[in-house]
């Protein structure tokens, strides 16, 4: 865990109900939708012979989009097995335009300089994360009893798991993640009772996580729209995966790919990935970078109608101009 990121995100909590998912969104199945498709096409502005990375593939609505353009090539990445042998297979039908590749975006320059590419013309980074993920078994689902992983790949980016977070670190510590990442109001609770909990039996599952964090908190917070759990999976989730860091870290590797003229569009789901990705563009804007949007993008309300989870999407892009 990066103290400077966690204490960077900390600066100016906004707390956000809609960044999280209802129950019942959450029971309603894996189907999931691409957010704001036609948006980010016209941002990146895809054109005949461009390379194109789509950062995160997920189940490959945004790379069946931007494939559509004709003469576009695109590599799309994702660390999901899963969600890889989906996409391959939904964009089998472009053919050698078409290249799908299991790795985490924090690889990015590594991945496709193995690929032989140094320069791409526009990057696309879709910070959600697929619902089929809730049945992978991992625990990203505070509705079903699994072990406490929640590492996207198969070893977590940060090197340690969820489990091992709520069993070994310290009350202090516990507290400034679930504040930090999860913007998570009862932090101090719900860590000084993950901490009396763990004495008596450490942590395995993720009903065991949403009990504690349930019987912690008041009964008015216990019993709201959200999942009183929603905030602490949350955080627990960014820690596992070090989303963050890489975030950064993967925005800057793409900024130094990219060609004059090329592009950087990032889709996030929460003020704190909204945040990081407004500091990253604002310094690249002094290195030769031109915002694309001064606000960030949203999805339109029949869009939202029809897929609730695009309501807390925030689109932002930026353009190399030298």
């Amino acid at each position: 865990m990066s103290i400077q990121t966690l204490a960077s995100v900390r600066a100016k909590p906004r707390l956000r109900r809609e960044e999280g998912e209802t129950e019942h969104e959450r029971k309603s199945g894996p189907e999931h939708i691409s957010v704001m498709t036609k948006e980010a096409l016209k941002l990146l502005d895809p054109k005949e012979g461009d390379l194109v990375v789509d950062a995160t593939l997920g189940l490959g609505g945004h790379s069946e989009v931007i494939l559509g353009v004709r003469g576009v090539t695109l590599i799309a990445l994702d660390a999901d097995e899963e969600a890889v042998l989906s996409g391959q297979e939904k964009l089998r039908h472009f053919g050698k335009r078409a290249v799908v590749i299991n790795a985490n975006f924090r690889d990015i320059k590594k991945v496709l300089r193995k690929e032989g590419v140094t320069k791409i013309d526009k990057a696309l980074f879709d910070l959600g994360w697929n619902k089929g993920q809730l049945l992978s078994g991992r625990g990203f689902s505070f509705l079903s009893d699994e072990p406490l992983n929640m590492s996207y790949g198969k070893k977590p980016a940060s090197g340690f798991s969820a489990a091992e977070i709520l069993n070994t670190w310290e009350e202090k510590v516990l507290a400034d993640v679930l504040f930090g990442y999860g913007e998570e109001t009862y932090a101090r609770r719900i860590a000084k009772a993950i901490v009396a909990r763990r004495k008596i039996k450490p942590f395995e599952t993720t009903i065991e996580l949403v009990e504690v964090v349930r019987d912690s908190v008041p009964p008015r917070y216990r019993h709201s729209r959200l999942n009183p759990a929603t905030k602490t999976f949350q955080a627990l989730r960014i820690a596992v995966n070090d989303e963050l860091g890489v975030i950064e870290k993967s925005l800057e590797a793409a900024w130094k790919m990219l060609t004059p003229g090329g592009r950087i569009v990032v889709i996030s789901f929460h003020s704190i990935e909204d945040r990081l990705v407004k500091r990253t563009f604002a310094a690249l804007t002094k290195k030769g970078a031109v915002l694309l949007t001064k606000k960030p993008l949203i999805a339109e309300r029949q869009e939202v109608i029809a897929n609730p989870s695009a309501r807390s999407a925030k689109m932002r892009g930026i353009e190399k101009t030298k």
